[in-house]
């Protein structure tokens, strides 16, 4: 490997300092493994140097026992050690580098089941992580041994607010990851791309873009106004260790196309304390709770705001995530696709249309069908409404949420209200620190 002025970069050895091996099209999992075991959080979880393997009679099939192995193999350094087989030839003098490590166990493990990771293809990053927070979080814990994922989790606060009666309301998500938009601004024409066609944009130009007001088309439930509501997204609370991915992608002649922006972050110390909502202000009025509003549909803002940065109108986004379930953005991008030529496509969505899913004869048959499975009837609905009617999708949904609490899904209880006061931390100056940047330089949407 060599730097970006052609000299050969000097191989380095010792703990913590162990390569992976690609398998292919791999580098996407080496990266965000490399930047995960390089967190005290992940090392103090998997690195047991003193601990016994863990008991299991098929050690390639527990997640416990190969992110050990991983650990282990990364940061003992007993792996990082010069290749002494390394032959130099004229034009490649010697430079002994390490065999690296080989983690076909592991991958084989994670993407198995899944459509994209159990591939040999070339996946986005981001999207693995996810995966990868995902699969961690369902898996067991041994007892006396915390969840690393706990340390990436916050609080995201939504607040919107009536244009007309000014009544405000506020929803509280948890979130393990946040993604910023990244400004477009031309240094050359669309079709003629050149070295630098991107002005640099600041991290907190991404941030005040995230955080900024914006109006969203909906109809007040309290006075009947259709003026609208403006929607602004803070931070309730800060995780100790913060994931954010940049959203560097616009739709052009229909297809997602990634932008060689350059987002410029500084070395030193990123203050996020102006990005912290203290809550409801004094004197604001709140509207009644708006799951009793079914004609009013909030999207999932995650995979919106990962949409209109594909440059999708909003209209279609709305409409793309309401017949999707509003679960995710790859489910919404797929059904757009299949409908860019409906009459109806930009049309907002129609009152009296979200909630109504469920009241069909065909939905009905598919709660029986759930039902048959041993499946409660509340719980199926729920599952239902979450994967857009998909029974097969339904079915997945059950397991990995298998709490069933039926009113927790119209009133918040105080076991939740406590989960969410207790995520992160409130209190400023809220100082970060890059620690790690996976970036890759391909064009394709799906990759890097």
């Amino acid at each position: 490997m060599t730097t970006g002025d052609g000299h050969e970069l000097t191989p380095v050895f010792g703990p913590g300092f162990t390569g992976l091996a690609n398998l292919g099209n791999s580098c996407y999992l080496s990266s965000v493994l490399q930047c995960l075991f390089d967190l005290p959080e992940f090392q103090r979880r998997y690195y047991r140097e003193n601990d016994e393997p863990p008991f299991t009679p098929t050690p390639a099939e527990d997640l416990e026992t190969q992110i050990r192995k991983l650990a282990d193999g990364i940061l003992s350094g007993r792996y990082s050690l010069p290749d002494n087989t390394a032959v130099a030839t004229p034009d490649s003098p010697k430079v002994s580098h390490q065999r690296s490590l080989v983690p076909t166990m592991f991958k084989h493990l994670v993407g198995r089941g899944h459509e994209e990771f159990s591939t040999m293809r070339q996946q986005d990053a981001f999207e693995f992580l996810l995966h990868i927070f995902k699969t961690i979080n369902l898996s067991k814990h041994p007892q006396g041994l915390e969840n690393p994922i706990k340390y990436f989790s916050f609080a995201m606060e939504q607040r919107i607010q009536c244009l007309s009666c000014k009544r405000v309301r506020y929803k509280v998500d948890e979130q393990d990851n946040v993604s910023i938009p990244v400004p477009a601004r031309r240094l050359a024409p669309p079709n003629e791309p050149s070295v630098g066609q991107f002005a640099p944009v600041g991290f907190y130009e991404c941030l005040d873009a995230f955080t900024a007001e914006e109006k969203v088309e909906l109809v007040c439930p309290c006075c009947g106004s259709e003026d609208g509501f403006i929607k602004r997204s803070k931070f309730r609370s800060l995780p100790l260790q913060l994931v954010v991915n940049a959203r560097r992608f616009e739709l052009i002649d229909w297809v997602p196309t990634k932008l060689d922006i350059p987002v410029e972050v500084s070395e030193g110390s990123l203050d996020f304390s102006t990005y912290i909502s203290s809550g409801q202000k004094p004197g604001e009025e709140l509207l009644p709770d708006m799951d009793d509003y079914a004609e009013v549909f909030i999207p999932n803002e995650i995979a919106m705001d990962q949409l209109l940065g594909m440059g999708f109108p909003r209209a279609r986004c709305e409409k793309a995530l309401h017949m999707t379930g509003n679960s995710d953005s790859e489910a919404a991008l797929n059904w757009l696709f299949a409908h860019l030529e409906d009459e109806d496509i930009d049309e907002p969505i129609r009152i009296g249309q979200v909630g109504s899913m469920l009241d069909s004869p065909l939905n009905a048959g598919k709660v029986a069908q759930l039902g048959e499975m041993g499946i409660e009837e509340s719980h199926a609905k729920k599952a239902l409404e979450a994967t857009g009617g998909d029974i097969d999708r339904a079915l997945d949904w059950v397991f990995s949420h298998p709490n069933n609490d039926d009113d927790r899904s119209r009133q918040p209880d105080a076991a939740s209200s406590n989960h969410l006061r207790n995520l992160g931390f409130e209190s400023t100056p809220a100082n970060y620190q890059l620690r790690a940047i996976v970036c890759h330089k391909g064009s394709s949407v799906h990759a890097g």
